[in-house]
Parts: structure tokens; sequence; C-alpha cells
């Protein structure tokens, strides 16, 4: 993360304009900062010491905003740095592999999705056994998306697409009927915390309105508990083609799979076959906010059904003005996010575009908006 230490900090009035960096207001740890048509935070506290500059990543500024940021806070506040691991920062070049969740997902092709795709061996290999469609692969470890974009660079892949974010949420973002198949291949198991496993009827029923006519899920796991809990949720629909393995050898192996097979455990294998043509996605969405009464807002969380709210953060910026900080949305990638009550809608970045937000953003204003 780019940072700066600094000695002690002298702070003028705010607003104030430093070349072309506006610093609209400072409350508590964080002050605003303004570039041309980007709006974001920078984090000031003490820490062994010193003082640490670093950027708020809800805000997510581009390097390059970030080091004028940087430099005119240095200029206006008269401080100066102890140390700093900014220099030679450069603005990540787009990866061509790499998407956002936003990113348009119909590709005029077939689509075939892998969800936690680990070390990449079967990805890749449906990338070379399809390679009329698109594979998207998803994952949130870093290392194992760093590794298939290398060999996807390596080896000329040209089909591949990886998306950083929870499948889950990925799915709902996709238009209905272009999906050829899905694999969710040796999921977590999460014993423990069942609320967080990847199968479950949203992400069933979500699966079945993106897949195209006689296109499949397929549920591959070495774990008894889940095999089990998996088949209840498959069962609990009100329709389906299930047909269900038990130690079958497919043509790829991943390394975890090799690593089951000489412990002898038994590994399982559901595929739900789709018979039915899905409704289209209608996605009809406003984040707006209107007037919004501060004084509601307390430090608490709202569990819902299927998301939450959570006022984290309460901060006076003056007598008539405060700084809200929540997270809401789904229960598995909640969005972070901030509210000023002026600005009568949400301060820096909107909610992402998926109906849980939706809902969250709803019962938001029924907390928040005056009727």
């Amino acid at each position: 993360m780019p940072h700066l230490f600094v000695k002690e900090i002298k702070y003028p009035n705010f607003p104030i304009k430093s070349n072309d960096v506006e610093f609209l207001f400072r409350v508590d740890d964080l002050v605003a900062c303004k570039i041309e048509d980007k709006s974001f935070f920078i984090s000031v506290r003490e820490k062994n010491g010193k003082i640490l500059v670093k950027y708020d990543k809800i805000t997510r500024p581009l390097s390059s905003q970030l080091k004028k940021a940087y430099k005119e806070f240095i200029h206006i506040t008269d401080t100066q740095v102890i140390d700093s691991n900014i220099e030679g920062i450069k603005d990540k070049q787009p990866n061509k592999y790499l998407m956002s969740i936003d990113d348009n997902m119909d590709f005029g092709r077939d689509i075939v999705v892998e969800i936690g795709f680990g070390s990449g061996r079967h990805l890749l290999y449906l990338a070379k056994k399809y390679p009329d469609k698109i594979i998207i692969g998803i994952e949130i470890h870093k290392p194992s998306i760093e590794q298939v974009l290398k060999r996807c660079e390596l080896e000329g892949i040209e089909n591949v697409r990886v998306i950083d974010y929870d499948g889950r949420l990925v799915l709902s973002k996709i238009k209905s009927n272009i999906v050829h198949s899905i694999y969710v291949h040796f999921p977590v198991p999460w014993d423990k915390k069942p609320h967080r496993r990847v199968i479950s009827g949203y992400f069933l029923n979500e699966s079945i309105r993106v897949l195209k006519k006689e296109g499949f899920l397929h549920l591959r796991t070495d774990s008894d508990n889940y095999f089990e809990y998996s088949f209840g949720e498959f069962m609990k629909l009100n329709k389906n083609e299930l047909k269900i393995y038990k130690n079958r050898e497919l043509e790829i192996s991943s390394k975890y799979e090799d690593r089951w097979k000489k412990l002898n455990k038994n590994i399982y294998d559901i595929f739900l076959i789709n018979d039915t043509i899905s409704e289209e996605l209608k996605e009809n969405f406003d984040f707006s906010l209107g007037e919004l009464d501060t004084s509601k807002a307390k430090k608490k969380v709202y569990i819902f059904e299927d998301f939450l709210i959570h006022f984290e953060r309460i901060l006076p910026i003056n007598k008539d003005e405060t700084l809200i900080k929540i997270t809401m949305g789904a229960f598995e990638r909640p969005e972070h996010l901030y509210l000023v009550a002026s600005k009568r809608s949400y301060y820096f970045n909107a909610p992402l575009k998926h109906k849980l937000n939706q809902k969250a953003h709803n019962k938001l204003k029924e907390i928040l908006c005056p009727k």
C-alpha cells in the first residue's frame, strides 16, 4: 500500500486548494481530497510514534492522483517525510485477461464458468477443451490469480477471463441462458460457518437462470458433510435432473484431488442438468437517496435474511454536517461506503449494481430518509 511516514503536521483551515488538489475537510483521521472529478480520502494516523499517511481503500484513488495528493498534503501541512514506499509507483497496466464484475459478460458466444479455480489446472484444461467458448474463472486468492494470468500469457491462451470477486455475486450479473456449464470443484466446506458455502438455494436458482437449456452445474467435493448438505439443497428445487457419481475419474485432476486420492478419500460429483429457459435478467437499480436524517444513524448492525447494514463510524464534520461510514449488502461480499447528508447520495462511490445491494439500499432509506 503506498504510504508516507511524516513528522509533526500543522493542519490549515479547510477547505484549501493547492495546485490542482482540493482538500475539502478533515474529520477524525480522514482528509477529503478532490482532483478534477475524483474525490477520495487519505487517512492520517499515529503509528509507532510516527504519523502514517495512507490512502483509504474504500475510495480507491489512482496512484497518479494519490501521488499528487500526497505531494500537496505535505505542502499544506508544512511537514517532512521520514519514510515512504512511493518512489517508482506506476498506475497498474490493464491486463487483457482480467475482468471487473461490472464489465459486459455477453461475448456473443457460450460461456463456461469455474468458481474457485485454485491452481488453475482445470481452468486451463477447459480453455483448451472449449476453444470456441469464453472461460470465466472466478477466484479471490491473489496468488492463484497471478499464477493463472502468467500461464495464460506464456501459453498464448486467448479465451480465458479472470474475475477477482465472490462467485455467488458474479453469477447474478450474468445474462440469462448464455452459460454452457458451471464448475465448482472442491469448494471450502465451511463446516463451522455454513452460511459461507457456495452451494445454497440462491446460488442454485441463479445457476439455473444463467445456464442454457441442457447446460449443467458440476459440483465436485471430497467432503462427506458438504456432499450431504449440497445434495439436500439440490433436492429442494421444485424440478431438477441430477447425476451423482462416487470416485469417478476425470480427464484432469487438480493437485488437491491428487492429494485426496493418496489419502484414499472418497470424491463425490453432483451434476445438475438444466432443462428450462429462464426469463431475461432485469436490472432496474435506483441508488438515489434524497434528504438524510443522520440523527437516526446509530452504531449498530442490522441483520436481515440475506443482507446486512452496519453503521460503523459516525463522524461530525462540523455543527451542520456528518460523515457516516457504512458496510451493507450481501453477507459474502458487502459494500463499504460513505454518506454525507448534504450530498443526498453516496459519497465517492455508489453501491455495485446488485439485487442484494438494492435491497440493502431500500432498507437504508427506511432508516435514514424522512417520510
